[in-house]
């Protein structure tokens, strides 16, 4: 089987980010497969050639130039959008399905009116983000509404979704109606799941926030709900992802938080894996009081390692945390956010009780064998709609949950 991933690959030897954790562990477990023969396709602007092609680490590649970034959304995506369709015409017919992943970036608009059949995995969806996108004269709303645009236009032509989470499922139904939904999780990062669960009985607890200063992902619910937290116990907050302590000692003074001095928030930045599972074993819970995710990395990673988890009922995250049992669920009120933080603070039972059922409910989701098993399945079945679409007309559109 011959597949296509159109994939947010950095390229390997000139970028210095890394491919989401999913996309490679999941890269890596097809690579093990004999009769699997993967290559993954994405642009890069710093390339001269107008394409590349290589093999690095077992994976093989194709980087289609794409223009600078000024140039790229001055031309509002659309020659970048041309090059990678034209090399698709040229070369689709190499493989026996197309595999794209989200609709964040424009793959769907390129492989429309391919003869070869397209599958596309939802990550997020930008039309609903925006929707709760908290500012307005900004070029990440300009952007946005860009790639909302290219989303609604051309996910009603793709006919097979993978999804995650009741949430992007409903989406998918409303945003290309009749298409086929098929279920799979994401494939986590094998560290996680042999982490085991530390006892924590630290003087001054370690609350663990992976959101950065963003907005979208409460920020600035999490450090209100921090303030009111440190009202009734001592407490520290730790944020992961792009901060600086700079932004979080303006947002303290701006909001007027009485409980909280700059010295109690750390930043940490951007964590290795080793490095995440350290501040795992380190803190109390995770707090991901977002306004809108699917299934967020972090929260099925700190479930799998056994953390406890107290985030906002928003998008699929229900899908993710029963709220009592693998969890606690909340609005973004920060009085409720620090309300559930507490009880886990003042009850180590129930802490441990959540991070237990959390972790074997997280373990059989994640499974890396059975999600291979389905991305497997999943290929087949949408090879065999393509094939025979009369026949496929027939069978009910799956819409498992489980």
């Amino acid at each position: 089987m011959r597949i296509l991933w159109l994939a947010p690959f950095p390229h390997p030897h000139r970028s210095t980010t890394h491919p989401a954790p999913w996309l490679t562990s999941l890269a890596r477990a097809l690579g093990t497969q004999p009769d699997v023969e993967l290559t993954i396709l994405n642009w890069d602007e710093q390339q001269t050639a107008s394409v590349e092609e290589f093999e690095h680490q077992g994976l093989r590649f194709i980087f289609v130039r794409a223009p600078r970034n000024r140039a790229d959304i001055l031309t509002l995506y659309t020659q970048r959008i041309a090059r990678t369709a034209a090399y698709l015409r040229r070369h689709a017919q190499r493989y026996d399905l197309i595999h794209v992943h989200g609709s964040e970036l424009q793959y769907q608009a390129a492989v429309a009116g391919l003869e070869v059949p397209v599958l596309l995995s939802v990550q997020g969806l930008v039309s609903e983000c925006l929707k709760l996108l908290p500012e307005w004269l900004t070029m990440r709303r300009a952007l946005w509404t860009l790639a909302s645009y290219y989303e609604r236009q051309h996910l009603p032509r793709i006919h097979d979704f993978s999804c995650r989470t009741h949430w992007d499922k409903a989406c998918i139904t409303r945003l290309s109606p009749g298409a086929r939904i098929h279920h799979n999780w994401e494939m986590l990062r094998p560290e996680f799941f042999r982490a085991e669960r530390p006892a924590r009985n630290p003087a001054t607890p370690q609350i663990l926030f992976m959101g950065g200063t963003q907005r979208m992902k409460g920020f600035r619910e999490a450090l209100q709900a921090f303030d009111l937290v440190r009202q009734q116990r001592p407490a520290r907050l730790v944020l992961v992802g792009d901060s600086h302590a700079e932004e979080v000692a303006q947002y303290i003074r701006q909001a007027g938080l009485r409980h909280v001095d700059p010295v109690d928030v750390e930043c940490r930045g951007y964590q290795s894996t080793a490095e995440l599972l350290k501040l795992f074993g380190q803190s109390c819970c995770l707090l991901h009081p977002s306004y809108i995710d699917n299934s967020p990395n972090s929260v099925c990673e700190a479930q799998v390692a056994g953390l406890p988890v107290v985030a906002s009922d928003v998008g699929g995250v229900s899908s993710l945390i029963e709220h009592e049992h693998t969890g606690l669920l909340s609005d973004l009120n920060p009085e409720h956010l620090a309300t559930q933080v507490l009880r886990l603070l003042q009850e180590p039972g129930l802490a441990e009780r959540l991070a237990a059922e959390a972790q074997v409910v997280a373990r059989r989701r994640h499974d890396p064998a059975t999600i291979l098993e389905r991305t497997l399945a999943i290929y087949r079945a949408v090879q065999q709609a393509h094939a025979d679409p009369l026949a496929d007309q027939t069978t009910p559109r799956p819409l498992a949950y489980a």
